[in-house]
């Protein structure tokens, strides 16, 4: 089954800038220089050539999504290698369960007792779904949101929102991306 490629907004944003550096090359800068010295005055300089340099990173997201749970003190600390291996089979952003489970039950803490629910997976009023174990929450939660939300296009949490959450979707993003800034912070860290 083929599915859409999925880019993150970072190589987006990356290809915009290599793309524009490119073609704008002359209204950003044509004048050539080396060590200080012009050898080409603005205007005339050969812009064909473009150096980027990038830097690359490996995040270690199981150590980082521990190190996240443990800050919050959430009882999904032990749950952090599913959430990953979820994100991973599901093709889903990984910090993006993480950070709905902090809003909708602030990381696991506050759940309706014995449901194992952290998402608010399923809760409308007085009805609620229970699962066996938190990792079962994440594995249900984490393919209904890759067929219910991704597999249409809506792979960020601003497009999820009004979905997932209709009557307080502006508050829920801004808690959502508080986490995913959150899990940002630790990535540099760690």
């Amino acid at each position: 089954m083929w599915t859409k490629p999925r880019f993150k907004p970072t190589v987006i944003v990356f290809s915009a800038l290599v793309y524009a550096i490119a073609v704008l090359g002359g209204m950003i800068s044509t004048r050539a220089e080396a060590n200080g010295r012009i050898l080409a005055p603005s205007g005339q300089a050969d812009t064909s050539l473009v150096k980027v340099t990038v830097e690359y990173k490996k995040v270690n997201r199981e150590e980082v999504l521990t190190a996240f749970f443990e800050d919050l003190k959430s009882p999904l600390k032990p749950n952090a290698k599913k959430f990953i291996e979820v994100a991973d089979k599901y093709g889903l952003d990984y910090r993006l369960l993480p950070a709905i489970s902090c809003m909708e039950s602030t990381c696991g803490k506050r759940i309706i007792p014995e449901s194992y629910n952290p998402f608010g997976w399923g809760i409308y009023g007085t009805t609620h779904i229970a699962f066996a174990s938190f990792d079962e929450a994440i594995e249900t939660v984490g393919k209904g949101l890759a067929e219910n939300y991704v597999s249409k296009g809506f792979d960020t949490p601003r497009e999820i929102a009004p979905i997932y959450t209709p009557p307080n979707h502006v508050n829920w993003l801004n808690g959502v991306n508080y986490f995913y800034s959150r899990m940002e912070t630790l990535e540099g860290q760690i």
